[in-house]
């Protein structure tokens, strides 16, 4: 990538003053090989705790090395503005690297593996690694070229857009500020997610179904009371988030709508995991792809017309197209359309009512009213039950 960056620049991305960022981007590609490498032992084990920190250590990475970027340089340029986005993101991956090597060093865990035990013989592994590793290198590799033609199509068709110069400035300001806003909480749960794989695979191996729904039950749970909250909280304090983390509160236009987008984002990670743990790696292949391409469609024909608006329906149009299927699919083999609608309204309700109360609280702080919104929301979600489900508290005193 460094060598053929200018080529990739001028045919591929058609500006040639994306060459610099490509070349810092690849910088990083050894970091992320490893540091995936490394977080996949340790989801394996089923050690959820250590990919689970070094995901959100690498958004708070590459959120603060940002901001500090443009508070020092404050790039006056198209290209050496992308250039710091892209610093924010090697630097990233690279401190996520290095906290993961960390604790794959400091671990105690791979002290308790036994090289001389052998539950199968190294070719069934490999077969069965095999199965599972060409349907999804296969999604991963359509997925990445499907999202490079729709980086590549957005400022095309953004050009042809009326305003689109003000068109293009807000897509940076979408894909550079405030998508690693709406994506940050989900930290958590993509380690989550992942976690999923191994033990409802494994609970299903040895027929317990009740823990396996259990399990799945009480991740989409800890899902809804995230992205619920996180949808509400970003589009109750939009402006005020913007600029305390900006100075540019005029962000919280485009961070509003998109905060509407969190249940669905946040569920569709929580139910990819439920989908790979149950070996539907081809559905997940072709509903990427699907979903890819009415992303390109709703891009294509709608963004000459709207502007940066196509782009926001076009996630929605996306997400939803996959998300939905997820559903179907998962509740074939586990009770959870209930479970969806019961967690989704409950918490939906407890942040709705601690945003409306933090806001008609005379605190005259706005940092003051989130933290109020913050526990109130706790109190619902613990006077709901929510929190008892997710941590399994009410199971363990009944086993007691």
């Amino acid at each position: 990538m460094y060598f053929n960056a200018d080529f990739a620049a001028e045919y591929f991305i058609k500006d040639i003053r994306g060459a610099a960022p490509l070349k810092i981007l690849s910088l990083c590609l050894p970091f992320m090989a490893a540091g995936s490498c490394i977080k996949g032992y340790f989801l394996g084990r089923q050690n959820n705790i250590f990919p689970a920190l070094s995901q959100i250590f690498e958004q708070a990475v590459r959120m603060l090395s940002l901001a500090a970027i443009m508070a020092v340089y404050s790039p006056d340029t198209i290209e050496s503005a992308c250039s710091a986005a892209i610093v924010g993101v090697v630097l990233g991956e690279t401190f996520s690297f290095l906290l993961t090597a960390a604790f794959l060093f400091f671990s105690t865990d791979k002290k308790q593996y036994n090289k001389n035990r052998r539950s199968i013989s190294l070719s069934s592994c490999f077969r069965k690694i095999i199965s599972m590793a060409l349907p999804l290198s296969a999604s991963r590799a359509a997925s990445s070229f499907l999202m490079a033609v729709e980086n590549i199509l957005i400022p095309l068709r953004l050009s042809i857009y009326p305003k689109s110069t003000d068109a293009l400035s807000q897509y940076g300001h979408l894909t550079g500020m405030v998508m690693p806003l709406v994506h940050f909480p989900s930290s958590v749960l993509g380690a989550v997610s992942v976690s999923i794989i191994p033990a409802v695979s494994k609970q299903r191996t040895y027929s317990n179904k009740n823990i396996a729904e259990t399990t799945v039950n009480r991740s989409i749970c800890f899902t809804a009371a995230t992205s619920c909250a996180a949808a509400i909280f970003f589009y109750a304090f939009s402006n005020e988030i913007c600029q305390i983390i900006y100075s540019m509160p005029e962000l919280g236009d485009i961070l509003k709508p998109l905060a509407l987008l969190c249940p669905l984002m946040y569920s569709q990670i929580t139910l990819n995991g439920v989908l790979n743990s149950l070996g539907k790696h081809f559905h997940l292949f072709v509903t990427g792809i699907i979903s890819s391409l009415l992303s390109i469609g709703t891009i294509y024909f709608l963004m000459p017309l709207m502007g940066i608006s196509a782009y926001i329906i076009a996630a929605f149009v996306s997400t939803a197209s996959s998300v939905i299927p997820a559903v179907v699919i998962s509740s074939m083999y586990f009770r959870i359309k209930r479970a969806i609608l019961k967690y989704y309204f409950l918490c939906g309700m407890c942040a709705l009512l601690s945003a409306f109360t933090a806001r008609l609280m005379p605190l005259g702080n706005v940092f003051y009213q989130m933290c109020f919104m913050g526990l109130i929301y706790l109190a619902g979600i613990i006077f709901t039950g929510i929190f008892s489900e997710i941590t399994g508290f009410d199971s363990f005193k009944k086993n007691k």
